[in-house]
């Protein structure tokens, strides 16, 4: 042997000598089921499984990509987390759909008793919120939507603060065409609104607004305006009118009302109210002639046009009709007062016209 093949033999030997045998690899397994390393040289089962073309984890039949469920009732099935302290990080779960018929994310509780949920959100700080929902299209979407089919509410709102400023269920928009929250009832006969008072196991009804729109209110209401109107129709175009004016019957039409231009007049019928507190009319809500129609305060509290043009005004005058058209002043002729009478001035006017607070007493 020549010394070149001697010296290659050593090297290929001290080779040999540095490369392991490779550890024996055993076990048995599932067919189907994802292997997992159970000691340094044996494999077994995996809780993953290959379902055609799906993984589960969990259950041995996947109804999805990846299916993940859990029997545990302390642990959820799958936790997402989101470990940054600044910036605007994704979701710790993002899933999105392209289908214009698909769900995102879908969350769906079986049980049949107590208080599960089929998608729960939390957070802890101050600006952020537990759930959050955006729709970017346009239509009838929105960005959450609840239903129920059972006896609960389709969506639950709830604050449990105990101090501080705090809401149930809050609601905001910047479009000048649209509504804070709309509430439709399916069912005519039904409520559209009902507000309870106390805890859930024994809440009272407060007030409630019924399918045809009445409402009920166990403690009376309260309203920003200081008189009760009705809304009237005028002869002529609604400009040539403005608050305050006093009002009289138009004896050429039906229902219809016009500008108090002789004094003393029976016609006397009202003050087109500044800001009424109730306001009356025939006409749905939404209807054109209801826009063209003016408030007229027949009872409580209401600026009114006057005229010191039959002496000054002191409070508690009886007032009548004036000849300056729209104008109130103080009555003196009894005999000619009966029917006449529009209100009581509940402040004076010294001299030439303004505009006082009057008590409407129709007489």
């Amino acid at each position: 042997m020549t010394k070149t093949k001697i010296y290659a033999a050593f090297v290929v030997a001290g080779v040999l000598s540095l490369v392991q045998a490779p550890a024996q690899v055993s076990g048995s397994g599932t067919i189907g089921t994802v292997p997992v390393w159970v000691g340094t040289t044996k494999l077994g089962n995996s809780p993953i499984v290959q379902s055609g073309a799906n993984v589960a984890i969990g259950t041995k039949t996947a109804f999805g990509k990846l299916h993940v469920q859990s029997t545990s009732k302390t642990q959820p099935a799958v936790i997402g987390n989101i470990t940054a302290t600044t910036g605007t990080a994704p979701g710790g779960f993002f899933q999105t759909a392209s289908s214009t018929s698909s769900t995102a994310l879908l969350g769906i509780a079986l049980a049949t008793t107590g208080s599960a949920n089929g998608i729960y959100g939390a957070t802890s700080t101050p600006g952020g919120y537990g759930v959050f929902g955006n729709n970017t299209g346009s239509g009838i979407g929105g960005g959450v939507l609840g239903t129920s089919n059972a006896g609960g509410p389709g969506v639950n709102g709830s604050s449990l603060a105990t101090t501080g400023f705090s809401t149930g269920i809050y609601g905001s928009t910047s479009s000048p065409g649209a509504v804070v929250a709309l509430l439709r009832s399916h069912d005519p006969g039904g409520n559209v609104i009902i507000g309870q008072v106390g805890p859930d196991t024994n809440a009272v009804n407060v007030f409630r607004v019924d399918g045809t729109g009445r409402g009920f209110f166990d403690g009376g209401t309260q309203t920003g305006g200081a008189d009760f109107a009705e809304s009237v129709a005028i002869a002529g175009a609604k400009s040539h009118y403005e608050p305050g004016d006093l009002m009289i019957v138009d004896s050429s039409t039906n229902r219809q009302l016009t500008l108090a231009i002789q004094p003393y007049s029976t016609l006397v019928a009202g003050i087109y109210s500044t800001k009424p507190g109730v306001l009356a009319t025939t006409h749905k809500m939404d209807e054109a002639g209801f826009q063209a129609e003016v408030p007229l305060a027949v009872v409580g509290i209401v600026p009114c046009k006057v005229s010191a043009e039959n002496g000054p005004i002191e409070r508690g005058d009886l007032l009548v009709t004036s000849s300056t058209p729209g104008h109130a002043m103080k009555g003196t002729d009894r005999n000619r007062m009966l029917g006449a009478v529009v209100g009581k001035a509940l402040e004076p006017l010294g001299e030439g016209k303004g505009v006082i607070q009057v008590l409407v007493t129709l007489q």
